[in-house]
């Protein structure tokens, strides 16, 4: 299963990152340090973990194929389902990566297998920069 990130949608989620991150970072799931969650919820799509101000909403990447302001929710949800299954899922991405993307005006294409995913910088088609990290499948905390 692939996801497609433009670079367009990266630039905005980058330059409200280092904003945020010197004012603080959203400790989660064990990472305390600047980076990204890939979130599975409606739609697929990059937030930062800085910590805005009380009442903001972040801004966000959707993944082209999975982007809910743009696509029928019947077209996006099978997709979601496969990669984070029905309750849905995040799984960090270092801040590194996106930084590349951004700084090489490169879009960012994200692959999944059982275990393992893949997040590549894509330049002039083809992928310049990869990282991979096992799949932790952190489950979004529910509000009680």
């Amino acid at each position: 299963m692939r996801l497609t990130f433009s670079h367009a949608s990266l630039r905005a989620l980058w330059d409200e990152a280092i904003r945020q991150w010197p004012l603080s970072v959203r400790p989660l799931n064990g990472h305390s340090s600047p980076g990204f969650w890939l979130v599975g919820d409606e739609g697929i799509y990059l937030i930062h973990n800085g910590a805005g101000p009380k009442g903001s909403r972040p801004t966000v990447a959707y993944a082209n194929e999975c982007d809910p302001l743009k696509i029928p929710f019947q077209n996006w949800l099978g997709r979601k389902r496969t990669i984070f299954n029905d309750i849905g899922g995040m799984e960090f991405v270092e801040l590194f990566i996106i930084g590349t993307a951004v700084d090489a005006q490169c879009d960012l294409e994200i692959t999944f297998e059982p275990d393992v995913m893949t997040v590549s910088v894509i330049e002039k088609g083809q992928a310049s920069l990869r990282w991979q990290a096992p799949r932790i499948r952190h489950i979004p905390r529910l509000a009680r």
